[in-house]
């Protein structure tokens, strides 16, 4: 079975994974509702776990040939089996176990290794060979754990809200749903969220995840202290205009694992995807004979595997090397 990776990890012809580009081929299974993993067409065969389909059909358009499984639930293909697990990544995040030629693959989209206030952590697939996401495959990358971010996030928060008003921005899929809860559980705040981020939320609910109280952005900026923003929206411009209209002093904060603070009052090291050690957990728990790499720091974070756990790894992305079966 020819397996390559073109825009897209591709298992023959006829089946692929995140594809890049909207194209043609007869099946495609999403990970997870990220714009970037998302490409829809009227032709394909769309497969996805149950919360993603909510979820890319609130953000974007209805599936037209949409095929909704559930985690662990097998289904066939010419070429093997193939089934979909937690990636703790946002919610229906989908890891995918092949099972083809008496081998197993494994393909890790986007995950983490950390229960958060809302999801949790990913399922580390056992394999022969492994697709791993490196992200944030080089050392420096290493994140402390959520609870002391929580604690850290809910101390700063009040006390910039004793006088002030705080604008928090994470992305409108995940983050800002983790950060809706930390504010509404843990700093006993109900905060103000965006349109893009009200519709996320109600689907989390809808899926049984607990957020707390939130108000949805409709001219009602004095009912909170808080204010969360998709990070595209929260330039500086904006906070000179609710400064004006609030009358406030505005801090800013912004949960990310990447580490530059970018014009905003604090960082917060809240990421949904693994930092180094827990990239190199994964490889180790999963024990692979061969691991390949995509994404971010994926030369580096394969040089990593070779040297620390002995196990051959390379990109997968370079241009010469695209075939599984080349390396």
């Amino acid at each position: 079975m020819p397996i390559f990776f073109d825009r897209g990890l591709f298992f023959g012809k006829d089946f692929a994974i995140d594809p890049t580009v909207a194209n043609g081929t007869e099946n495609i299974l999403i990970t997870h509702a990220h714009a970037d993993h998302v490409k829809l067409n009227g032709k394909s065969n769309f497969f996805m776990s149950n919360e993603t389909k909510a979820l890319v059909e609130s953000r974007f358009e209805k599936i037209k040939n949409p095929h909704p499984k559930n985690f662990g639930q097998k289904f066939d293909f010419d070429f093997g089996k193939v089934s979909l697990h937690n990636s703790g990544h946002v919610l229906g995040g989908s890891s995918v176990l092949v099972e083809a030629d008496g081998k197993n693959i494994a393909v890790t989209s986007d995950f983490k290794l950390q229960d958060s206030l809302i999801q949790k952590k990913a399922e580390i697939l056992q394999c022969d060979s492994l697709v791993i996401e490196s992200t944030f495959g080089l050392p420096c990358y290493s994140f402390p754990s959520r609870e002391k971010v929580y604690e850290e996030m809910v101390k700063w928060i009040s006390e910039k809200t004793k006088n002030s008003f705080v604008v928090l921005a994470g992305y409108s899929l995940g983050k800002a749903q983790e950060l809706t809860a930390v504010c509404s559980q843990f700093a006993g705040i109900t905060p103000i969220v965006h349109e893009s981020i009200f519709k996320n939320n109600k689907v989390y609910e809808s899926n049984g995840v607990k957020l707390g109280e939130y108000l949805k952005l409709d001219h009602n900026l004095k009912e909170s202290s808080v204010l969360i923003m998709p990070p595209s929206l929260a330039k500086p411009e904006l906070l000179n205009v609710l400064e004006e209209t609030l009358h406030k002093k505005i801090f800013s904060a912004f949960a990310t694992g990447w580490q530059n603070r970018g014009g905003y009052s604090k960082v917060f090291p809240l990421s949904d995807h693994a930092d180094f050690s827990q990239l190199l957990e994964y490889v180790k728990t999963a024990n692979p004979k061969n691991v390949f790499t995509v994404h971010g720091y994926a030369r580096e974070f394969a040089h990593f595997v070779q040297r620390r756990l002995g196990i051959s790894a390379r990109p997968l992305e370079e241009c010469a090397q695209k075939t599984l079966e080349e390396f």
